[in-house]
């Protein structure tokens, strides 16, 4: 578990202090900010997601969905301690503009898992 949350930090992290210098471009182009960060948090959660399962030796779909879980929490948590604060968003306009979009690699993780777990199943006939 400590893994996972560690894991969780560094998808959240990398981000966050990426974004630190793009904050005008947030303010001269909104879109273009936001694309930025979502390509690179789908990047920074595909590392993770690969260098994570490599330890992985069985039971993959329900890893996958740990962490997939494990992952959106800690990113959640630590945005409404470390974004929410500074924005002037609201909890629910902040699910609506940010926060679902952490679906996005908790599917990648969980069809990381998924295949794994076929791949396995096939090699064992």
């Amino acid at each position: 578990m400590v893994k996972k949350i560690g894991y969780g930090v560094i998808l959240w992290a990398i981000p966050y202090v990426t974004a630190i210098p793009l904050l005008p471009l947030m303010r001269s182009d909104q879109p273009f900010f936001k694309t930025i960060m979502i390509v690179e948090g789908s990047i920074v959660g595909a590392v993770l997601a690969v260098m994570y399962f490599k330890s992985v030796e069985r039971e993959f779909l329900r890893e996958g969905m740990t962490l997939a879980a494990v992952w959106i929490g800690v990113n959640w948590f630590l945005d409404f301690v470390g974004l929410l604060p500074f924005s002037d968003l609201s909890p629910t306009r902040y699910f609506i503009e940010i926060g679902l979009r952490y679906l996005a690699i908790a599917a990648l993780v969980v069809a990381i898992g998924y295949v794994l777990d076929k791949k396995l199943a096939e090699g064992r006939r």
